[in-house]
């Protein structure tokens, strides 16, 4: 349990520095973090924990391509809309997981599920602070960054089927290069010594992180471990409330609680048996995507 809630603690922090990172392009700050993650891979498979090895081509293909967009999008969100509403549309992925199981993974949803369902979508239009039936684009990608997550975490229930978490977590990031390459080069400014710090601590958290929930889902469970997780949108709000004194209303005070309590739901009664439970109890990389 102490990992799980450190695990947290760091993709917190690891978003909190995203945040704090003025001037420097997001595309930068998602190269470093894939960067780190292929050398923590490639320092794994040169000890001997595990080998360079993709089986299902398809759903790892897809795994990379979509969570790489969606840890993309999560860094341009948090440098556009802030943190706090950022990483609470963000984690809205548990229930976009939900739905997306019914199609690819044939799973069902019960009436307390859609119920769930409905109460996340209540709380993200209270987020989105809805006038003139019109929302910010930043808010609208957001959201659609949390269902790629969600179709990312559907991926890697799949590709665990053949491939180790390892593997998947090796996939994401070095799709997320190429993905960031191309559009990194073009708003390249170098980095001064503390920016290139952040960079570096960036990067570090995130592997951690990934690391230590991996290793914790072991001990804890899925339900258990899921509704620890939740601690990460928690402290990335108070942070951007409190440290970077983003704006907040009532309607988000009360648009987040609903969202934290229907991902609590979708985490205590996940849906069918060995779906999403088991992307639970095997993802390395649930941010965003998290992050």
């Amino acid at each position: 349990m102490l990992v799980m809630v450190l695990s947290a603690v760091f993709f917190a922090l690891m978003a909190g520095l995203v945040r704090g990172m003025e001037g420097t392009s997001a595309y930068v700050m998602v190269m470093a973090r894939f960067v780190i993650g292929t050398l923590v891979c490639v320092g794994l498979f040169a000890v001997g924990l595990d080998r360079p090895r993709w089986t299902n081509w398809p759903w790892i293909i897809t795994r990379g391509v979509v969570g790489g967009v969606a840890v993309v999008i999560f860094y341009w969100t948090i440098k556009d809309i802030g943190l706090a509403k950022a990483t609470m549309l963000n984690y809205t992925y548990v229930v976009w997981a939900a739905v997306v199981a019914v199609p690819l993974l044939h799973e069902r949803l019960g009436i307390m599920h859609w119920l769930a369902i409905a109460v996340a979508l209540l709380g993200i239009v209270l987020l989105f602070d809805v006038r003139e039936l019109s929302v910010g684009y930043g808010e609208a990608l957001a959201l659609f960054g949390a269902l790629c997550s969600g179709v990312a975490v559907i991926c890697v229930t799949r590709c665990r089927e053949t491939d180790s978490s390892t593997n998947i977590f090796w996939s994401q990031s070095l799709f997320g290069i190429g993905l960031a390459a191309w559009p990194m080069t073009q708003q390249w400014v170098m980095p001064t010594t503390g920016q290139w710090a952040a960079l570096v601590g960036i990067g570090l958290l995130a592997a951690v992180g990934q690391l230590a929930m991996t290793y914790a889902y072991k001990h804890t469970g899925a339900t258990q471990g899921s509704l620890l997780s939740l601690v990460t949108p928690v402290l990335s709000a108070l942070m951007g409330v409190l440290y970077f004194h983003e704006a907040y209303n009532a309607g988000f005070v009360i648009g987040s609680a609903l969202i934290l309590g229907a991902c609590g739901y979708m985490a205590v009664y996940p849906v069918g048996k060995g779906g999403l439970e088991k992307a639970g109890e095997e993802d390395e990389s649930f941010t965003g995507c998290t992050g």
